[in-house]
């Protein structure tokens, strides 16, 4: 969810204050999150956002930590000088390698994959904690788009076949405007608020380079959604109805989504978030969305449809 608007009394030589979510912030509330800063000496702006959340109790309507919007509260506070954030860790790119090259962590970065008993048998898994740095450097080695900044609920997968890793994957929290999307469930602004937590983006999708099984990348995508809503559901307390895709059209044709029965909705206009604001970079994407539920676009129209809450459990990383 983005930032809620924020408004400056006074001019220049005024009092500091600006309003977020209702609350009035001066002085107190700005020392509080330096406070929070200074305490915890290289943390992400990510994960300064959460923290600054927790602290002054800011949530989205679904009960999860509001991190994307402090986040952009934060950035703004910084740039009118009324607080100091740390600085911005450079991204990193992703290194062209030649085609057969081996992935970059090495097998005994990853756990088990499938049973040994059943060679070349594909199995699709959430990856767990010791996985997450070989996770990271694969996707941002050989993924065009590079490893993401992850915010929000998400969950990172691995496809083996045997014991071989050969896919990874990312799914997320899903955009915040999609007009194809929006226009084929009939939302207008307020019920997307209410019903965007029920989606589900898939943010990243990557074969890693080596021997590829006939229709890899079919099989991954459809093994994952097998999975995917009781994998959401267990970890944040509460389900996702419909899954969602961008297929950047002057790259791919979105074959693996079509053979898997995703539907195509529409492109794009070639608009993407930078901060608060979207900007048009020229590249329309093709927009997919499958139905991880029965009725699900029906449950995702219905005005009086109640929005579960996640569990205590549903929190925990």
């Amino acid at each position: 969810m983005a930032a809620t608007e924020t408004s400056q009394s006074g001019g220049d030589t005024g009092p500091r204050t600006v309003f977020y979510r209702g609350q009035r912030l001066g002085s107190r509330e700005f020392a509080r999150i330096q406070r929070a800063i200074a305490g915890r000496p290289g943390l992400t702006r990510e994960a300064l956002a959460r923290e600054v959340a927790e602290r002054f109790r800011w949530t989205r309507p679904t009960g999860d930590l509001a991190v994307t919007s402090c986040r952009l509260l934060l950035q703004r506070l910084g740039q009118r000088g009324f607080i100091r954030l740390p600085a911005t860790l450079p991204r990193r790119r992703p290194v062209a390698t030649p085609p057969g090259a081996e992935p970059a962590a090495g097998p005994r970065a990853w756990g088990p994959g499938a049973d040994p008993g059943v060679p070349g048998a594909l199995v699709v898994r959430p990856i767990v904690p010791a996985e997450a740095a070989a996770w990271r450097s694969a996707m941002a080695r050989y993924h065009y788009l590079g490893c993401p900044h992850l915010v929000g609920e998400s969950i990172r997968y691995a496809a083996f076949v045997g014991n071989t890793l050969v896919a990874l994957l990312l799914w997320g929290a899903a955009a915040l405007h999609n007009p194809p999307r929006d226009r084929w469930l009939g939302w207008d602004a307020a019920t997307r608020q209410r019903r965007l937590p029920w989606v589900v983006n898939n943010v990243r999708f990557l074969i890693l380079p080596g021997s590829q099984p006939p229709h890899l990348a079919s099989r991954v995508l459809a093994a994952t959604l097998c999975r995917l809503g009781r994998d959401w559901s267990a970890r944040f307390g509460h389900p996702v109805l419909l899954a969602e895709t961008f297929v950047d059209r002057a790259r791919f044709r979105g074959t693996c989504y079509r053979a898997s029965n995703w539907l195509y909705l529409g492109d794009t206009h070639g608009f993407a978030r930078r901060g608060a604001r979207y900007e048009h970079h020229g590249h329309p994407k093709r927009v997919f969305v499958y139905p991880l539920a029965r009725r699900a676009g029906e449950r995702l129209r219905a005005p009086d449809q109640p929005l579960p809450h996640p569990t205590p459990e549903g929190h925990k990383r």
